[in-house]
């Protein structure tokens, strides 16, 4: 699959193994890349605009993934969230949707689950083109 018009996708993550890991997929999937390595970044990026969706992890050390979503919500951003953890975890899950995530991915299944994602989050650009 390939993402319509080269969409900016930005992956949030403390990791910088698996922000280059999920950063390479996101390229090859014909996205721009914004690596981020916290939510204080992120904010401050989408004040800006031109960000078509966030992968957002739950544990950093400066915050909480699903704390920045709800203060994302809370300041009017509606561009879509992905939360990506390690941890399955029920309660975790609500909180996520509660707060306003699109979708919430175990890390794990993060990649083979990235072409859904895209297709179902990203903005269909190319569609009433010609209305």
């Amino acid at each position: 699959m390939t993402c319509p018009e080269r969409p900016t996708v930005s992956i949030v993550d403390d990791d910088p193994n698996i922000r280059a890991m999920v950063a390479e997929e996101l390229v090859d999937s014909g996205c721009e890349v914004l690596s981020l390595a916290n939510g204080l970044a992120l904010e401050k990026v989408l004040g800006e605009g031109g960000i078509d969706l966030v992968i957002l992890d739950v544990q950093m050390p400066d915050c909480d993934g699903i704390e920045c979503l709800r203060d994302l919500r809370a300041h009017g951003f509606t561009v879509p969230v992905v939360i990506f953890t390690s941890l399955n975890d029920p309660e975790r899950r609500r909180q996520a949707q509660e707060a306003g995530a699109d979708d919430y991915v175990l890390k794990h299944e993060l990649l083979d689950r990235l072409p859904d994602l895209l297709e179902r989050l990203l903005p269909k650009r190319t569609e009433n083109r010609h209305l």
